[in-house]
């Protein structure tokens, strides 16, 4: 079947791209080169069009004209240009749409609420280890594997691997028409509802990346999962965190359902018979994850800076011991397209995540607008005595205060953080340290990147 963004399809077709920075602007030029009329609609760019493009600020009058929109990848179901656009009948896709359509070559789909990085950084891995030609996005964000323009170039440029990763979020999956032939899914909850409009919308961008399988594609599905729906004669493989077979990875705790879910791809679905240990062996989880960036004062800190959810931040506090941290918590309230973990369904997750904090905290910091949403739930459990203050270097220096008698330093937001504050972290911990005259050391992925600088 032809691809939709064939020369032949797109010649003539004005498709309107919303975003206009680096991403935008290498895929406005990828379009141009197969004939289409680009509209770059963005009221702030931060990129150059490239020559031939048109640039708008109005996005909801840019798609008026539209044969196709494609957007950003955190760009919400809520938007009014997409409303407007759904409201025509003009489809709304995006790259990781183009990528399903254009791949020469079996795709790997990951997605789920949690672990979607580490599981598809782990698969390629592990399939590399194993001898296969992968082609995995090498530039993402926070080291995510999400599809990028990178992986649709070097696709147009002919090469052929054995297998293509791509990790795919609700706002990616909100805009397919594609699903890849062997489907990953780590786990399910509410979560992004803000972006969709309903935990409905929700689950249902979860289930694009099934909706599309024909017969004898693979699925991979956590035990006891049944809200997605599996198309006839699709292959379903089951995985649990459980599975105590998995335990002697040597990898954390916290990645065992990402080694599970790994796993049951490459021998349930792909048949891989190669002995999986050495790959397990080297594979480094991705950071901000839950790692332990060093220590302060002979006391480990972690930094779980990509929790930005209740639910993967209570994932990691529920391991801590009783009283046994100082615990970093808190971010931005609002994204811009409404309030984050407020459906009924992430405000319960919110809650659970409270009362870890105030089980495993010896003390707990609260920072930006979140901090409000957080201190009335953490007095519900009995914890008044939460320390407030503006950002992450306030909690920082007001962390190391707080070390006798803790085991542990971790910062586990629960809420959005800003990506600078994450790359950050790490110095931010060194420098307070220094200030107040206590020993720091580097370790994990903050000890390797200062090594190789």
């Amino acid at each position: 079947m032809q691809s939709p963004y064939s020369a032949e399809r797109l010649n003539g077709a004005c498709v309107v791209i919303d975003r206009l920075d680096a991403e935008g602007a290498a895929l406005a030029l990828f379009l141009r080169r197969r004939g289409a009329v680009v509209v770059l609609a963005d009221p702030a760019p931060v990129a150059a069009a490239p020559a031939g493009c048109s640039v708008v600020a109005d996005r909801v009058a840019a798609v008026a004209l539209a044969d196709v929109v494609l957007v950003d990848c955190w760009t919400g179901e809520v938007e009014p240009h997409v409303i407007a656009a759904r409201a025509r009948g003009v489809p709304v896709r995006g790259l990781a749409d183009i990528v399903l359509h254009e791949a020469n070559t079996p795709v790997v789909g990951v997605t789920g609420t949690a672990g979607k990085t580490t599981t598809a950084r782990l698969i390629a891995h592990l399939l590399r280890a194993t001898g296969h030609d992968v082609l995995v996005a090498a530039s993402g964000r926070a080291e995510n594997a999400w599809p990028n323009v990178e992986v649709l170039t070097t696709l147009a440029a002919g090469a052929r691997p054995d297998l293509i990763v791509l990790e795919l979020t609700s706002t990616h999956l909100a805009y397919t028409a594609a699903s890849p032939g062997h489907a990953v899914v780590t786990s399910l909850w509410p979560d992004h509802v803000e972006l969709h409009g309903s935990e409905a919308a929700y689950f249902a961008a979860k289930q694009q990346l099934l909706a599309g399988q024909q017969a004898g594609s693979t699925a991979v599905l956590p035990v006891g999962e049944t809200r997605l729906v599996v198309q006839p004669g699709v292959q379903v493989s089951r995985f649990s965190a459980e599975d105590p077979s998995l335990r002697s990875s040597g990898l954390p705790t916290h990645v065992q359902a990402n080694v599970a879910a790994a796993v049951a791809l490459l021998q349930g679905s792909l048949g891989v018979v190669d002995d999986l240990t050495p790959g397990l062996a080297s594979f480094e989880p991705p950071v901000w994850r839950g790692e332990e960036i060093g220590t302060v004062a002979g006391r480990p800190v972690f930094h779980n800076g990509m929790a930005a959810t209740p639910a993967k931040a209570a994932a990691f506090v529920a391991g801590l011991p009783d009283r046994s941290a100082v615990l970093i918590v808190g971010g931005l309230d609002e994204l811009g397209v409404g309030v984050v973990h407020a459906s009924p369904g992430e405000s319960l997750l919110l809650e659970e995540l409270c009362r870890q904090l105030a089980r495993a905290g010896q003390q707990i910091m609260l920072v930006g607008p979140a901090a409000l949403r957080v201190a009335p739930l953490l007095a519900r459990n009995g914890r008044t005595d939460a320390r407030v203050g503006p950002d992450l270097d306030w909690a920082v220096n007001e962390a190391l205060r707080w070390l006798n008698g803790v085991e542990t330093v971790a910062w586990v937001p629960g809420f959005p953080v800003a990506l600078a504050d994450r790359a950050r972290f790490g110095e931010l911990m060194a420098t307070a340290a220094g200030t107040a005259g206590l020993l720091w050391a580097s370790a994990g992925a903050a000890a390797r990147a200062k090594s190789t600088s």
